[in-house]
């Protein structure tokens, strides 16, 4: 694993945070147009104290996490991201006001002041792209800081470890501890750790974005609710039993087409599969994503389904069909969808 996941806030609302990330800890969330790109959404702050989605991932030393940030209004110091083992936070990256901007500062070990690790920031509406690489350690870690790919603090050979653990198992990103704070605006959230062979460092200024069906494909075997099976599930915001498809026999599927990528050049880093999905019965039920290149299926990992929806979610870095990086043509021509394991 490298890339571990992702969220560019295009394909739900506020309200449905929760199916994605494993923690909210906000009622003034929102999740709204005016994105880095014109009319996708981004995740924006209210006026809580506390505004914050986790994110639980493997229990490793180092993780990478990038996002795109964009301040309009009048903010008081509060955490952007914070590395935790369990709920106690091994490093954070926060924001702190001065006058009419404000600057990005590092803590490590919990509350050690590690300084700032960027240039004054206005309040002028500008998109920036920030980057963090914590390394927990009581004595061997790091931490190295980029806005726009460029290296605003690296250090090494410091302590970052404020447990017993030298690890991270969750990744909190939002808002916390905070006075007061408005327009604060979040999009393009990638988390890698640095396992592996790929995407274990710094992806750079990323998009994360979404495409949704628009066509049936080469199989459809499940049973829609109404109308076709593609328009049951193309929602850009998930609608629970208004419409969808269902399936009780173990070994059918469904995939469909989907939209193109905006961008027709560049390097994809991964697909991630959201499958939006919930059992209406007593007993285990297991699906799985189904990919479709070209002409084959492949089957991804099967995934218990709960009796509330939520996401079933699926990254793969490489295509299945050549082991190589997905390309933006093979993207586009491929159809996506899902499978009934058990």
């Amino acid at each position: 694993m490298a890339l571990v996941f992702c969220d560019g806030f295009d394909h739900y609302v506020e309200s449905d945070l929760n199916k994605k990330w494993d923690v909210v800890v906000s009622s003034n969330l929102t999740i709204t147009t005016g994105g880095r790109y014109g009319s996708n959404r981004s995740l924006q702050n209210g006026t809580n104290a506390t505004q914050q989605v986790i994110k639980f991932v493997p229990s490793y030393p180092t993780y990478i996490v990038g996002f795109a940030m964009k301040t309009d209004s009048y903010t008081y110091p509060m955490s952007l991201v914070e590395f935790r083992d369990q709920s106690t936070v091994q490093c954070k990256l926060t924001w702190n006001e001065i006058g009419s901007g404000g600057y990005l500062r590092a803590y490590t070990a919990g509350s050690t002041d590690r300084g700032n690790c960027s240039s004054f920031i206005t309040y002028n509406g500008v998109w920036r792209y920030f980057e963090i690489e914590v390394t927990i350690h009581n004595s061997a870690g790091a931490i190295e800081v980029r806005e726009n790919g460029v290296t605003m603090l690296s250090l090494s050979g410091i302590d970052t470890q404020a447990t017993g653990n030298a690890i991270i198992d969750r990744v909190a990103f939002g808002g916390a501890p905070g006075i007061s704070y408005t327009n604060m605006s979040y999009d393009d959230f990638y988390l890698c750790d640095d396992q592996g062979s790929v995407s274990n460092t710094f992806l750079g200024d990323i998009r994360v974005q979404s495409i949704f069906p628009s066509g049936a494909g080469a199989t459809t075997q499940m049973t829609p609710s109404a109308g076709s099976n593609y328009a049951c599930v193309d929602e850009t915001t998930p609608n629970g039993d208004t419409d969808y498809v269902s399936e009780t026999t173990a070994g059918e599927k469904d995939t469909y087409a989907f939209g193109n990528l905006t961008t027709t050049s560049g390097t994809v880093k991964g697909v991630q599969v959201l499958i939006n999905a919930r059992k209406d019965d007593a007993g285990t039920r297991t699906i799985a994503p189904v990919y479709r290149p070209t002409s084959t299926d492949y089957d991804g990992s099967a995934q218990i389904v709960s009796d509330s929806y939520s996401y079933l979610r699926e990254i793969t870095q490489v295509s299945p069909a050549t082991s190589s990086a997905w390309t933006i043509a093979e993207i586009n021509g491929a159809e996506f969808g899902v499978t009934l394991k058990a």
